[in-house]
């Protein structure tokens, strides 16, 4: 007789069968569920994502061919807008999508994100494979999109106001010819994609990035409750179940619309899958007054959720923690990708902590612990785990040195002076200052020492820090690291050649200065300081040369136009220096060296056929000098000089008196003074 009492299960039908007799017979079951249908609309669905795909491919293959095209339309460039009044299509889009959802609910989640599409691509190849994701329910975690979006979004504003600093000016960036400034390279943005659009879904379930992650559904969770475009039910609901069963933005529908008549529940996407394979036809998408922030009814049944209350604020503390080890790591990672990976890792802490402290753990179809022994799984389980714990750990720290170093610097002014060869910069700092410095150089050499890959941000300050403290071996050791690391930044072959300049390596200099112009052309700033470096050779007619390319190439600074007329004057292109002066001071007319250089320019074509209009104008010029800056004794001397020369000697000499009020000591204004007083004594009777 078999004395072994075996669990029992009861069929629909009331028979009791035990558990091993169920999975070796098959019994016939009264009342079984029917097959739940097919959704019509999931197919549609895939088909608007696809199209989005494709509009995001011909909108960068746009921008490939022309060279300039809309700006993107992510949610995310909202914040160029916010922040510095940038008007771009990603602001309009958003604000868009928000007034949809404020109809009709979260369509553009379910129908037009590409991340959703990942994220249901994903789901379905899992399914495939015989892997269904279980949902994981959160009761805090579900804040974090609205706190990461308020953040993104809100907080930049609060704090101008907090500070009393005035609004951004709009512009219009609705185009651009930089598409790719804010976007991460290729292989971040797979990881992304990886990150973000897959993995997330084996970890947290279907639609788990927008759940826990994604800060514009945060904003989307929030004016959703107001809409009152709903999926709603009739009376002929039988309670089957087969909406929830369905539903891959893990809703349960049919708990939802037995209590409230409709889904009410901010995470639905509008999938319309519920309403396509309900057997009776009992639900549909419809418009009535909204429920705004009402609480749930009394009878609505109680939600279960994976984690206890410590676990979830544990969950919380570590998720966060990650979140600032991940973002901008090593210059690279963006807050998208951040969140992602910040959710995870809380969700494995959380998980490892199971796996010590109980004796069975499963996760999705694998068995990590059963009766307290580790399964192969479990230990692949265990031993990732502790690796990723590591590498956060090691990420915070690398984070933390890089923060504590910029964040010193900031305090310290650091003028451009420190590229010029000679200067005295750190003789002249304080003591408070020299202490700064060291003590950030040997924050950001940590950083850059422990860190597993370089970080461009962390070695360009480490060059400023070098060079504050003259250590020009140093800054150039470090800037050549930075060109290996980023070979196709102009701005790392134009801070070596800067270094190496200041170093008298002056051949090396130009060959990094002329690579920096062929990965950019158009940087008018490496034309210019090429030209000073030719200039200093004695390479006048290459330093031209050099500023006039940067002129053809659309520059129009003042800095260019007086630089390169001054050039001009100096090798006897009259003509073409007056011009190139003029265009300067009519950009910025407070210019008073140029003027000043320009009036003294005219004065020399006194004796030309033009020379009385050239008179008459360095007058001009030189008086609008001596008004802005009245101690500028040469050009007090200058206007005397200018005057007489315009046929007045009696007037030139006050002018030739402040000179020397001002300079008591200039030799050739008193002998000028002489002159002009002989000139102005009254002739005597013969």
């Amino acid at each position: 007789m078999n004395v072994l009492k075996e669990r029992c299960s009861e069929t629909p039908g009331g028979v009791a069968v035990p558990s091993a007799a169920r999975r070796s017979i098959s019994l016939p079951v009264v009342g079984s569920a029917p097959r739940i249908r097919p959704s019509r609309n999931s197919r549609w669905r895939a088909l608007s994502l696809v199209v989005v795909h494709l509009i995001i491919i011909g909108h960068v293959l746009h921008w490939w061919w022309t060279g300039r095209t809309l700006s993107p339309v992510e949610p995310s460039e909202a914040m160029y807008t916010l922040n510095n009044g940038e008007l771009n299509a990603g602001f309009i889009f958003f604000a868009v999508a928000l007034l949809v959802t404020l109809v009709g609910g979260r369509w553009v989640c379910g129908w037009a994100c590409h991340v959703v599409a990942y994220q249901d691509l994903c789901a379905w190849l899992l399914r495939r494979v015989g892997i269904h994701p279980k949902p994981f329910r959160s009761r805090l975690l579900v804040l974090a999109p609205l706190a990461l979006a308020l953040y993104m979004f809100v907080w930049p504003t609060v704090y101008r106001w907090c500070v009393d600093a005035p609004p951004p000016k709009l512009s219009n960036h609705l185009l651009t010819t930089d598409f790719w400034k804010t976007f991460p390279g290729p292989s971040i943005a797979i990881l992304t994609v990886v990150v973000c659009g897959f993995a997330i879904v084996y970890f947290l379930g279907g639609k788990g990035f927008c759940t826990y992650a994604c800060p514009y559904g945060g904003f989307f969770g929030v004016v959703d409750r107001f809409a009152p475009g709903r999926i709603r039910v009739t009376d002929d609901c039988e309670h089957c179940g087969h909406c929830t069963a369905v539903c891959t933005s893990n809703v349960r529908v049919h708990e939802e619309v037995a209590t409230f008549g409709m889904v009410v529940d901010p995470g639905c996407m509008k999938c319309m899958d519920c309403v396509s394979v309900c057997p009776n036809d009992a639900l549909y998408f419809g418009f009535s007054a909204s429920r705004g922030l009402q609480p749930a009814r009394p009878t609505t049944p109680p939600r279960k959720f994976d984690f206890t209350r410590t676990e979830e604020l544990l969950f919380a503390i570590v998720g966060f923690g990650a979140l600032l080890a991940y973002r901008g790591l090593y210059g690279q990672v963006p807050l998208l990708l951040a969140m992602g990976m910040a959710a995870m890792t809380g969700w494995i802490v959380i998980q490892l902590i199971h796996f010590v402290s109980r004796a069975n753990v499963r996760f999705q179809n694998l068995s990590l612990k059963r009766g307290g022994r580790i399964s192969t799984p479990g230990w692949a389980f265990a031993v990732s785990g502790v690796l990723l714990l590591a590498f956060v750990v090691h990420s915070g720290a690398v984070q933390w040195f890089t923060w504590s170093g910029q964040r010193a610097i900031k305090s310290v002014k650091i003028g451009d002076e420190v590229w010029v060869a000679g200067n005295d910069w750190w003789q002249r700092a304080s003591d408070v200052d020299r202490a700064t410095i060291s003590g950030a150089t040997v924050s950001l050499e940590r950083a850059e020492r422990w860190g597993l890959l370089s970080t461009p941000a962390v070695q360009q300050d480490l060059v400023w820090l070098y060079l504050a403290q003259g250590r020009l071996d140093a800054a150039e050791a470090m800037v050549s690291s930075l060109v290996d690391s980023t070979p196709d930044l102009a701005e790392s072959h134009r801070g070596l050649a800067n270094v190496l300049r200041m170093t008298g390596k002056f051949s090396d200099a130009e060959v990094s200065y002329r690579k920096a112009l062929e990965l950019q052309p158009t940087h008018a700033r490496v034309r210019q300081e090429l030209a000073s470096m030719l200039l200093s050779q004695g390479r006048a007619d290459d330093a031209k040369a050099e500023l006039r390319r940067a002129v053809a190439s659309g520059d129009t600074t003042v800095t260019l136009f007086s630089t390169l007329g001054m050039l001009e004057l100096q090798t006897g292109e009259m003509d073409a220096g007056l011009s190139n002066l003029r265009r300067a001071l009519a950009i910025d007319s407070k210019l008073a060296q140029v003027r000043y250089q320009l009036a003294v320019a005219l004065l020399s074509q006194g004796d030309s056929h033009s020379g009385r209009e050239a008179i008459v104008e360095a007058i001009e010029h030189l008086r609008r000098v001596t008004q802005e800056r009245p101690d500028f004794a040469a050009a007090h001397y200058n206007l005397g000089v200018a005057t007489f020369m315009s046929g007045r000697p009696a007037d030139a000499v006050a002018h030739v008196e402040e000179s020397l009020r001002l300079e008591p000591g200039d030799v050739q204004a008193q002998q000028f003074l002489a002159f002009l007083r002989l000139q102005n004594e009254p002739t005597p009777a013969p």
